[in-house]
C-alpha cells in the first residue's frame, strides 16, 4: 500500500471516533462491486460499534442475494440524520441518488473510477487499483478491523466482478495478495465465480442474452462492434437491470475491433451505453463517454443519453474518429 493512500486513510479515523449513525451508499443499477463494497465495509464498521445503513437507489440485483448482509440494504430512507456518509464506486455523484440535502464535509469517497464529479470532506479515488472492493478490503485492515468471512465474501464478490475473474489489466500482484487472504477465511471462490460470471440460471436470461448476440454488429471501417436491447425488448422478457451484467465484457472478447459497444433503451427514449475495450487496442473510450456526458475506467466506460437506439448510435458514430 502506498504511503499516498495510507495518508488518506489517517484522516478519516478521528472522523470515526466522533461518529454513531453512518451512511453506506452506491450507485443505481449496482454491480456486484458496488454491492459488495457496501456489504464489506458495512459488516467492517459494526464491528466498531457503528449504527450503519446500506442504500442502493432502485432494484438491488437479485443474483447477489447469498451475499450475506444482502436483506439489510434498503432502497429508500426517510431521514437524514447522519454523522458520516460512504459513497462507494459510483463515478459520477448522480448516480447515488441521494435523497435529501447533506453537507458535504460528512462525505467520505472511496471510488476507483476516473475523477468526475465525486464529492466528500475526504476523496479516495484510485483508478488503478482492481475494484471499490479492494480499497475497503485495505482500509478496514488498516483500521485493524477482523477480516472474517462475511467480510471476506462481500469483498472477493467485488473483486472477481470487476477483474472479469481476474482477466483485466487492473489485476495486480497486489490484488492475488488480497484475493489470496479472503479465500483464507474460507470461502468458495469456484462458487463465488459462478455466481457471478456466468449466465446464471433463470431462461429468460439466457434468452435475452441470446438475442443480444444475435444483433451484433461489425463495423469494419469504424472498427468497433455493438450490439443493443430495446425498451420493448426488456418488456417482453421481462428482465431486471442486473441480468444485462457481464454482457458488454462478453461482446468485447470477440475479436476485430477496437472496442465494443453496448446499448440498452432501459425507458422509452432513454438509453444508458458500456463500452469496452483492451490495452493492445490502444482506444480511448474514455473520450467518447465523456463526450456524451458519462465516465469510467481506461478499459471500461459508461454514459446515459435521451434519444432512441438509433440516434445514440448515430452520436457514437460522430464522436469515433
Amino acid at each position: 500500500m502506498n504511503n499516498l493512500i495510507n495518508k488518506e486513510f489517517q484522516k478519516i479515523n478521528p472522523l470515526l471516533k466522533e461518529a454513531k449513525n453512518v451512511l453506506i451508499a452506491s450507485h443505481e443499477n449496482p454491480d456486484a462491486d458496488a454491492v459488495g463494497s457496501v456489504l464489506g465495509l458495512d459488516f467492517g464498521l459494526r464491528q466498531l460499534n457503528l449504527q450503519t445503513i446500506p442504500y442502493l437507489p432502485g432494484e438491488t440485483p437479485p443474483y447477489l442475494s447469498f451475499l450475506p448482509g444482502f436483506t439489510r440494504i434498503k432502497n429508500q430512507i426517510s431521514f437524514s440524520d447522519f454523522d458520516l456518509i460512504f459513497c462507494l464506486d459510483y463515478g459520477d455523484f448522480n448516480r447515488l441518488r441521494l435523497p435529501f440535502q447533506f453537507s458535504e464535509e460528512k462525505i467520505i469517497t472511496f471510488d476507483h473510477h476516473l475523477e468526475s464529479n465525486q464529492k466528500g470532506r475526504i476523496k479516495i479515488i484510485e483508478p488503478d487499483f482492481s475494484s471499490t472492493s479492494e480499497m475497503i478490503y485495505l482500509w478496514l485492515s488498516d483500521l485493524g478491523v477482523e477480516i472474517d468471512k462475511d467480510i471476506a465474501t462481500c469483498l472477493l464478490t467485488g473483486i472477481i466482478y470487476d477483474t472479469g475473474g481476474f482477466k483485466h489489466i487492473s489485476t495486480s500482484s497486489q490484488t492475488l495478495k488480497i484475493v489470496s487472504d479472503l479465500i483464507s477465511k474460507g470461502i468458495s471462490l469456484e462458487k463465488i465465480s459462478r455466481q457471478v460470471l456466468t449466465l446464471g440460471k433463470p431462461l429468460t436470461r439466457s434468452k435475452i442474452w441470446s438475442e443480444v448476440l444475435a444483433r451484433i454488429t461489425l463495423d469494419h471501417k469504424k472498427s468497433f462492434i455493438f450490439s443493443w436491447l430495446s425498451f420493448e425488448d426488456l418488456k417482453k422478457y421481462q428482465v431486471f437491470p442486473s441480468d444485462l451484467d457481464g454482457i458488454s465484457s462478453l461482446i468485447s472478447t470477440i475479436s476485430g475491433a477496437s472496442f465494443s459497444l453496448f446499448l440498452v433503451e432501459y425507458e422509452k427514449n432513454k438509453v444508458r451505453g458500456s463500452l469496452r475495450t483492451e490495452p493492445y487496442k490502444e482506444k480511448n473510450i474514455i473520450e467518447i463517454a465523456q463526450s456524451l456526458g458519462g465516465n469510467g475506467h481506461s478499459f471500461a466506460a459508461g454514459f446515459q443519453q435521451e434519444g432512441s437506439i438509433e440516434e445514440v448510435l448515430k452520436r457514437i458514430y460522430n464522436l469515433i474518429d
